[in-house]
């Protein structure tokens, strides 16, 4: 996605000439990464010489989230502001200003989905008989994150797990993972959702393993 904010231009022409050769753009900062469902504001500045007009924003895939804070312009600030943020809307932002002069800095927008919203992770513990357990935990994120299971002394599991991965309209990935093994009753089981651009927050589950069949959350 390329996405131009906004378009400015001068109504007084003052010292046009002199004002168009010292005309620059500037970003404070290039690249926001921001979770899935929050908001966003990017920003860009430029010198301010006479009054300013500009021209709304409009496009399909914001209908209803992008606002420009025009209350900020005639102070050399455009603040772009993106609400509920979309995995559709990362990509590169260009802050495009013709005002005597004309010139743009390019914004860079990451967008991520971490596994660690509590209202998406569900766990489960089914006891088949014979000290078999079935252990499922499931949550939603981006980008894909690997399942790993590990034992009470850390050791890899994962093997033994089958899991499965779907993706939604909103293009977060689902992933569900079911281990199945032997073990006495107090026994501690992890599931570890990872993924290398998601440290240090991947997300853990405890399973400790008790008559109850109880299970607990553990970060």
């Amino acid at each position: 996605m390329f996405v131009s904010f906004p378009c400015i231009s001068t109504e007084t022409l003052i010292h046009q000439f002199s004002f168009r050769s010292l005309f620059t753009v500037e970003a404070p900062q290039s690249l926001y990464t921001v979770e899935h469902g929050n908001n966003v504001t990017l920003e860009c500045t430029f010198p301010v010489n006479g009054k300013l007009k500009f021209r709304d924003l409009s496009h399909s895939d914001f209908r209803g989230r992008i606002k420009l804070l025009k209350e900020n312009l005639n102070l050399g600030q455009s603040l772009l502001q993106i609400t509920d943020v979309k995995l559709r809307d990362a990509g590169f932002y260009r802050c495009l200003i013709g005002y005597g002069g004309a010139d743009y800095k390019t914004i860079n927008l990451k967008v991520k989905g971490e596994y660690d919203s509590l209202k998406t992770i569900t766990q489960g513990v089914v006891n088949t008989g014979d000290n078999e357990w079935k252990l499922t935990c499931q949550s939603e994120g981006y980008p894909q994150a690997e399942v790993i299971w590990q034992n009470r002394e850390h050791e890899d599991l994962t093997d033994k797990a089958n899991t499965s991965y779907e993706t939604g309209s909103d293009q977060l990935y689902r992933v569900t993972s079911t281990l199945t093994i032997k073990s006495r009753i107090d026994e501690i089981f992890y599931c570890v959702f990872w993924n290398k651009d998601l440290e240090p927050r991947n997300k853990t589950l405890l399973y400790k393993l008790n008559t109850a069949s109880k299970n607990i959350l553990f970060c």
